[in-house]
């Protein structure tokens, strides 16, 4: 059997065993998009009124993810800018598999109908004070560098290249429905500067300690450039400071 077919059988019979008590339940991200891998986990969001956590489970070999939410905080992911750009996307592509009173096909045509009017002036507040935020680890790789500290310099280096693109994806209106897409969304639409420091920051280009150290310092004066306009009084100063050290 294909790998994707393999895995979809298995959420079929996941599934099934979650539907007792459920409000529904979705298959979500790369199996229920087709795109999946050998290796993909396969992810299933179960809506229920009790149990909400997360489950992972072996079944024949692969990984199962269960995400158990309640309705409402289902349907709050569509508000949170720190989680719509994913959720929107997530849903659209999700396959329904249990959803016997029709909540599961509610969110999903909610998601088809959102757009990013609904939470825009929300969703650059955010992603603002997201970046403002990031300053600290900007004097820490300029502190840690200086004290020759590698180690901690490195991840605080890396802190910056991983933290930035989530909300530079809301600032760019960006939806994602897996954080594997999220990197190379954000690279194409910060352009070829901030794609090369990205690589060399995280490690993609093979750049020496101190040059990707000095790249995730540039991702985050590249990110002062699009979140700017949404900063003001002290904020504006903190992202001044850090940028200029």
């Amino acid at each position: 059997m294909h790998h994707s077919d393999h895995a979809k059988a298995i959420a079929a019979s996941c599934a099934a065993a979650e539907a007792p008590g459920a409000l529904g339940v979705a298959l979500f991200g790369s199996v229920a998009k087709g795109t999946d891998h050998p290796h993909s986990d396969i992810d299933l969001v179960v809506a229920a009124d009790t149990g909400p956590g997360i489950r992972v489970l072996h079944r024949e070999g692969r990984m199962v993810t269960v995400s158990r939410k309640a309705p409402d905080e289902l349907a709050a992911a569509f508000d949170r800018p720190w989680e719509a750009g994913a959720a929107v996307a997530a849903w659209r592509g999700a396959r329904i598999l249990h959803d016997p009173e029709g909540l599961m096909r509610a969110l999903q045509a909610r998601a088809e109908a959102w757009t990013w009017e609904a939470i825009g002036p929300d969703a650059d507040r955010w992603a603002a004070g997201e970046f403002v935020g990031l300053a600290e680890e900007v004097h820490k790789v300029h502190g840690m560098l200086a004290l020759g500290r590698a180690r901690a310099a490195a991840a605080n280096r890396l802190l910056i290249a991983l933290s930035l693109p989530g909300p530079l994806a809301a600032a760019h209106r960006i939806l994602y429905d897996s954080e594997n897409d999220l990197w190379d969304a954000v690279a194409a639409a910060e352009g070829p500067a901030w794609a090369r420091a990205w690589d060399a920051a995280a490690g993609v280009a093979l750049a020496g300690h101190e040059a990707g150290c000095a790249a995730a310092l540039d991702l985050y004066r590249l990110a002062a450039a699009r979140l700017g306009p949404h900063l003001a009084g002290e904020d504006r100063a903190v992202v001044d400071t850090a940028c200029n050290l």
